[in-house]
């Protein structure tokens, strides 16, 4: 099931209005929704957030039917819910409720997402002071191609995982965009990755550049829960710590491993 931003949305029906009649517009629909041509760019733009008033204003400005607009008002909440319990019901209700229909292309760009490690660091990399984020800026920064750079650039605003800010340059986005893909799979290529590029730090950085830690022991495969309680709790805390400082200059990746070294006997 895909789940699309409540922009995404809005702009699906007016491109389809406008396919269905020539005439029909973007200030059309701005009058249709009693909006200024100025106020519904803004919106689709992601310039300009919608409150649940006015987005119920528009849903049914658009005659959507019962489940539409519950689809439509779910997500506009999932834009700025800030609770991960209350952000998980939206999604399970999200799901619910999306189409059926299920375009393959998004499905490619999520795999090639969740994959391929370079993405989240562009992302990161637009809350650095690098000057412009640019395929050559990307590519020179990261150690990819500038055709890698610029397919993961696009692919990220099709995804609304960036957007343009008012002056035209890159800014993160809200990552809303489910997709049923073999995430698994997906998951295993970016740790690969990322496990990989930790080996070549070990040659390539000094001690002021990086932490490496590790300790082998005994341990009880019933403390895993607990085990993994600690670690979310520190990766928490070096989120926190990294949000204090107001400029950085690099993207950094933190992972923990715990994983078995012992086989079973047969």
């Amino acid at each position: 099931m895909v789940t699309i931003t409540y922009r995404q949305l809005i702009k699906q029906e007016l491109d389809a209005r406008i396919k269905d009649n020539d005439q029909y517009s973007m200030r059309a629909m701005a009058k249709q929704l009693n909006l200024s041509s100025a106020m519904l760019s803004s919106i689709l733009n992601g310039k300009r957030n919608l409150s649940g008033k006015r987005a119920l204003e528009i849903a049914k400005g658009l005659k959507f039917n019962k489940k539409k607009t519950d689809y439509f008002m779910a997500l506009v909440q999932l834009d700025s819910v800030k609770s991960d319990d209350a952000r998980t019901e939206l999604l399970e209700t999200i799901f619910s409720l999306a189409p059926s229909e299920k375009p393959q292309k998004i499905d490619m760009d999520i795999f090639n997402l969740i994959s391929d490690w370079y993405h989240v660091a562009i992302m990161k990399m637009t809350k650095t002071t690098t000057p412009e984020i640019t395929p050559e800026t990307i590519a020179k920064r990261l150690g990819i191609t500038t055709t890698q750079a610029t397919e993961a650039v696009d692919r990220l605003f099709r995804l609304g995982l960036l957007i343009n800010d008012e002056n035209g340059n890159p800014k993160c986005g809200t990552p809303q965009i489910v997709a049923d893909v073999p995430k698994h799979e997906a998951l295993r290529k970016f740790h690969s990755q990322m496990i990989n590029k930790a080996i070549k730090s070990l040659e390539t950085q000094t001690a002021l550049e990086k932490f490496v830690g590790s300790e082998t022991l005994a341990f009880d495969e019933q403390d895993l829960p607990k085990a993994a309680e600690i670690m979310e709790e520190c990766f928490q805390k070096i989120i926190r710590l990294a949000a204090t400082r107001p400029e950085k200059k690099h993207v950094y990746h933190m992972g923990i491993q715990l994983f078995r070294l012992t086989e079973d006997l047969k």
